[in-house]
């Protein structure tokens, strides 16, 4: 039975150390080139991101530039419009035949508000705008169109100020022209960059996303592989641990056993020998004329009294444990020479004695390794029920970070869309700002002229009496009565209405411009700070995602090394169990019999050394 364990142990062990060699190799190769793999995926993932991070911000400083050029395309869009308007108006009020000294005045001050001036350095003669701000300057004081500069003609059409805005209108309109398909090349330009931008940031992202995940993948990998090959390495040692105290165990145990054989083979030739001896028709013949007769003869003998004594011990002590030794030694005590009896019988004690000790060290060894499977099965179940635990934490942590990246993700987009809506309405309010603010200070260009005039004609009415009138009763030589005076004149009591009217109508107009200059700043302020804010969150975001997604890529890693730690305990348990049923089948027998085969060695040895006293001369 011993021998057969041996040698299936030692056939298993050997087999089991050979593969687990070779899957050490191949597992060591795996893991080297999942490494290479691993630092190429996460310097692929690095350039990406800095890929993505220069889109959005190239994308974002796009966004402001183009804003910032949206604004000052504005701002002049609405000063060449006016312009235009301005040197139109100016046009048809010096084109007339019976234009006064007063409309001269106010297209002056008209021009002067457009800032023609500002604008037509960009395309004017140098000359050409002296003559007109000289034009501005006198126009005010001038008591005739003679001493206005560039205008010393009652013919409009044939001064120099007329010639001068005609062709400033139409570089004005020119201008605006111009300006108006550079704004709209812009946008287009802009809208192909940030539809150019977003694409690439998209295939960025999700770049990056199968990046992430084919690392998380490869590090989920790399970690079962790198559990297994220790798990694998450990099981070597293990494997060869035992196989060398196996080895060193069965040595032992088989060269006992070949001499225990050789021995025993040997005696039981000669006890054959000596029975073949004995049984010869000669040596009965023999023995009745001389050993019979000698017996009958010194029955009494000392001698003879001892060895039957020794004789009848053995067969007893024989009878009572079924020991053939015994049977046999007593048949040879009948045959030998007492030195011998008495050398076979310490020789069968020395070996009993031996039997008995080895039997209580495998008995102890039974015990301890039983005792340690007991302990290690233990422990075992209880690694399995704290990694049962753990994985199901884990994948609850997984799911949660999932969730929330989710729910991060969909924050982010509609902060995204909240943003892109935000842009549109403000680039909606700023049209309409722009609308507001021309039409406001148009309409008190046009009120503004007409307060003027007004005012004008009120001024130049008399106010005191005047002109002579018809005489009456007067001859050649008297005057008569003098003349007649007028009344004192009394300014229409509509006129003042009127006036005021105008005043204020031009006052609300004002305030109605610096409401909407008000509200416009305010929404622009308003505006920048929910696309700050928003840049902010997104950003925060962005830095929460790539958080829970190093969060969940760890635990997924720590998920799948649990898994491998559960994979390798229940494996454990089950070699654990395995290694018990060899136990079991080793020392089982040994446990059930210890007592009854410790008690029949120790009555063999007793009879023995009872049997060898008796021989000896001892009562």
């Amino acid at each position: 039975q011993l021998d057969c364990w041996c040698k299936t142990n030692d056939r298993e062990k050997t087999a089991s150390i050979e593969a687990g060699t070779a899957k050490q190799s191949d597992l060591e190769s795996s893991l080297g080139e999942a490494a290479a793999k691993m630092d190429e995926l996460k310097t692929k993932q690095g350039s990406t991101l800095d890929e993505v991070n220069q889109d959005e911000a190239a994308l974002q400083e796009a966004s402001a530039l183009r804003m910032k050029d949206t604004k000052a395309f504005h701002a002049e869009e609405m000063n060449l419009i006016e312009a235009v308007k301005a040197c139109d108006q100016a046009l048809v009020v010096l084109g007339k035949h019976n234009l006064g000294l007063v409309q001269v005045r106010n297209v002056a001050q008209l021009l002067q508000h457009a800032q023609v001036l500002e604008l037509g350095r960009r395309d004017t003669p140098a000359s050409d705008l002296l003559a007109l701000r000289h034009f501005f300057r006198e126009a005010q004081g001038a008591s005739s169109f003679l001493a206005i500069p560039g205008y010393q003609s009652a013919a409009p059409q044939s001064g120099q100020i007329f010639g001068v805005l005609s062709q400033m209108k139409e570089d004005f309109a020119k201008d605006l022209a111009d300006a108006q398909a550079k704004d709209k090349n812009d946008a287009e330009a802009y809208a192909n960059l940030q539809a150019a931008k977003k694409e690439e940031i998209s295939a960025g992202r999700k770049l990056q996303a199968d990046l992430d995940q084919q690392i998380a993948e490869l590090k989920e990998k790399h970690a079962q592989s790198f559990q297994e090959l220790e798990d694998t390495k450990k099981q070597l040692e293990l494997d060869k641990t035992f196989l060398a105290k196996l080895e060193e165990k069965c040595s032992v145990t088989d060269t006992e056993f070949d001499k225990r054989v050789k021995d025993r083979m040997t005696e039981i030739a000669a006890v054959d020998d000596t029975i073949k001896i004995l049984n010869d028709d000669k040596a009965y013949a023999s023995f009745d004329k001389t050993v019979n007769s000698f017996v009958q003869i010194k029955s009494t003998s000392s001698m003879q009294e001892r060895l039957n004594r020794a004789t009848s011990v053995l067969l007893r002590a024989a009878a009572a444990t079924g020991a053939a030794d015994l049977s046999l030694l007593a048949t040879r005590a009948q045959l030998d020479t007492f030195a011998q009896v008495k050398e076979e019988i310490d020789k069968m004690v020395a070996e009993l004695k031996r039997q008995q000790q080895d039997e209580i060290q495998h008995r102890d060894w039974c015990i301890e390794e039983l005792n340690n499977n007991k302990r290690a099965t233990e422990a075992g179940y209880d690694t399995k029920t704290a990694l049962q635990v753990k994985i199901a934490d884990l994948e609850k942590t997984i799911e949660y970070l999932s969730k929330e990246m989710e729910a991060a993700m969909s924050a982010v987009a509609e902060m995204q869309s909240q943003m892109k809506k935000a842009s549109a309405n403000r680039e909606a309010e700023n049209a309409d700002y722009q609308q507001t603010v021309s039409d406001q200070r148009l309409s008190q260009m046009i009120l503004s002229k007409a307060l003027k005039r007004m005012k004008q004609v009120y001024a130049m009415l008399q106010a005191e009496p005047g002109a002579p009138h018809v005489q009456m009763e007067a001859s050649k030589d008297d005057p008569g009565n003098g003349p007649a005076s007028f009344a004192k004149y009394k300014k229409h009591a509509g006129g003042n209405r009127i006036v005021s009217m105008i005043e204020e109508v031009i006052k609300d107009s004002r305030t109605a411009e610096d409401d909407a200059i008000r509200a416009e700043q305010d929404s622009q302020v308003a505006y920048d700070n929910f696309m700050q804010d928003s840049n902010r969150a997104i950003a925060t975001y962005g830095e929460k995602m790539t958080n829970m997604k190093s969060s969940e890529a760890t635990s997924k890693e720590d998920l799948s090394l649990a898994q491998s730690d559960l994979k390798a305990a229940v494996a454990s348990l089950g070699e654990l169990h395995d290694e018990a049923g060899t136990l079991h089948k080793s020392c089982d027998f040994i446990m059930d019999t210890f007592e009854a085969r410790q008690a029949a060695r120790a009555a063999e040895m007793e009879a023995l050394n009872e049997a060898k006293a008796i021989l000896a001369g001892m009562k």
